[in-house]
C-alpha cells in the first residue's frame, strides 16, 4: 500500500467518524426526545430509558452510514483538488483512479462489512430487544409514579384519577372515576390512600372514604361510605399487542420460517419476511455506489479554478436517487416476491456503471452541462 493510499484512507475515515458521529447523534437526540414519555407517562427509570435509546443506534447507523461515506469522500476529494495535491499526482502521470479508486474502493470494503454485520445482526437484535422492553413497559401496570399532583390522569381508558398530593405510595385527597362497568360507573372519594402489592396483585388502599355508583338503567346514584376499601388495579392493566414485525425478528428465525415453503405460499406476514430477509443482505451492496459516485466529479474538470458546485450538486442527486431505489426497491419486494433478483441486481448495475464512468478518462461530461 503507497503512502498516499495509506494519507487518503486516514482522511476519509477521520472525516467519516466525525460525520457520523455528529449525523446520528442529530438523529439519536431526535429519536431520544420523541420516546421521552416513556419517562414521563411509564413507570420507567432513566437508566431503562437510556438503554432503551441506546439500542435505537443500530437503526439509525444503518440510515447514516451511507450518507456519511459520500459526504467524506466528497469532501476529501474536492479539498485535494484544491490544495492542488490532485494536480500534482496527475502532473506525475497518475489517473484518477490510480490515485483514488484503491483507497475508497479499500475503505468501502471495509464499511461494507460494517454495514452487512449490522444490517444482519446488530439491527434485529436492537429492534428485538426493544419491542420486548415496550411489551414489558406497556403490560407491567399501573404505577404510582405516573400520577402528578393536582391532574387528572388516565392510566387507562376506562380509569381516570385525580390527587392533591402524593409522597412516594403515599396518596392524600383522591378522586377516582371508573368506567370499567359502563352501566354502572363509579366515582371514588377519599381522604388518603397508598399504593401496595399483595399477591402478584397491585391494590390502591382507600382510606377514610365513598363510593358513588350510578346505575344507568334506574337513573340513580347509590352511595357506600368505607373506612379501608382495596381497589385492585389489575385489570386496568393495558394488554400490550405482542406482535413481533419482521424487521425485529432475529434473521435465523426469518431463514427457519421461510425454510421449506414456496414464494407462492407465502402470506402477507411471510412475505414481508422474505423482502426484510433479502433487504438485509442486499442493502449493503449499494455502499460501494455511494463510496464511488463523488469520483465523478472528476471528470468535469481537474483546474482548481474550476465551478465544482454544479457537478457536486449532480452527484448529490444521483446519490438521492440511489437511495430512493433503495427503498423502493425494498417496498415492491413485499408485493412482488419475484423481483428478488432486482434486489441484488440493481446495486450491481449502478456500481458498473459509475465504474466504467470512472474508467472512460476520454469522456468530457463538462460538454453536456
Amino acid at each position: 500500500m503507497s503512502r498516499f493510499t495509506t494519507y487518503a484512507i486516514k482522511e476519509i475515515s477521520s472525516s467519516f467518524l466525525l460525520l457520523i458521529i455528529l449525523l446520528s447523534s442529530i438523529l439519536w437526540l431526535g429519536q431520544g426526545l420523541r420516546h421521552i414519555e416513556l419517562l414521563t407517562t411509564e413507570n420507567v427509570s432513566f437508566v431503562s430509558y437510556l438503554s432503551y435509546v441506546i439500542l435505537l443506534l443500530p437503526k439509525i447507523f444503518s440510515l447514516t452510514i451511507p450518507i456519511c461515506l459520500f459526504l467524506s469522500i466528497l469532501f476529501n476529494i474536492n479539498r485535494l483538488r484544491n490544495d492542488s495535491e490532485l494536480i500534482i499526482l496527475w502532473a506525475s502521470g497518475k489517473s484518477d483512479h490510480d490515485i483514488l479508486l484503491k483507497p475508497i474502493l479499500f475503505f468501502a470494503l471495509l464499511v461494507y462489512l460494517l454495514s452487512t454485520l449490522i444490517s444482519i445482526y446488530i439491527t434485529p437484535y436492537s429492534l428485538n430487544e426493544i419491542r420486548h422492553k415496550i411489551i414489558d413497559i406497556r403490560s407491567s401496570g399501573i404505577h404510582a409514579s405516573i400520577l402528578k399532583e393536582k391532574k387528572f390522569i388516565s392510566p387507562a381508558d376506562t380509569l381516570t384519577i385525580f390527587l392533591q398530593e402524593r409522597v412516594g405510595n403515599k396518596i392524600n385527597g383522591l378522586l377516582i372515576h371508573d368506567l370499567k362497568d359502563v352501566s354502572k360507573p363509579q366515582t371514588y372519594i377519599a381522604q388518603n390512600g397508598e399504593f401496595i402489592e399483595q399477591n402478584n396483585k397491585k391494590i390502591l388502599r382507600l382510606f377514610n372514604g365513598n363510593i358513588q355508583i350510578f346505575e344507568s338503567g334506574e337513573n340513580k346514584i347509590s352511595e357506600i361510605e368505607f373506612e379501608t376499601y382495596d381497589l385492585n388495579l389489575t385489570p386496568y392493566n393495558k394488554k400490550e399487542n405482542k406482535h413481533i414485525y419482521s424487521d425485529e425478528l432475529f434473521t435465523y428465525q426469518i431463514i427457519n420460517n421461510l425454510n421449506g415453503k414456496q414464494i407462492e405460499e407465502y402470506n402477507k406476514y411471510e412475505k414481508e419476511q422474505f423482502a426484510e430477509l433479502h433487504s438485509r443482505f442486499a442493502n449493503p451492496l449499494y455502499i460501494f455506489s455511494f463510496a464511488l459516485i463523488p469520483l465523478i466529479i472528476l471528470k468535469f474538470s481537474k483546474r482548481p479554478g474550476d465551478n465544482y458546485l454544479l457537478p457536486i450538486a449532480a452527484v448529490s442527486i444521483i446519490a438521492f436517487f440511489f437511495q430512493i431505489s433503495q427503498i423502493t426497491i425494498s417496498n415492491f419486494l413485499i408485493e412482488k416476491s419475484s423481483l428478488v433478483f432486482a434486489v441484488y441486481g440493481i446495486p450491481i448495475i449502478f456500481l458498473l456503471l459509475i465504474l466504467t464512468i470512472i474508467y472512460l478518462d476520454k469522456l468530457d461530461l463538462k460538454r453536456n452541462i
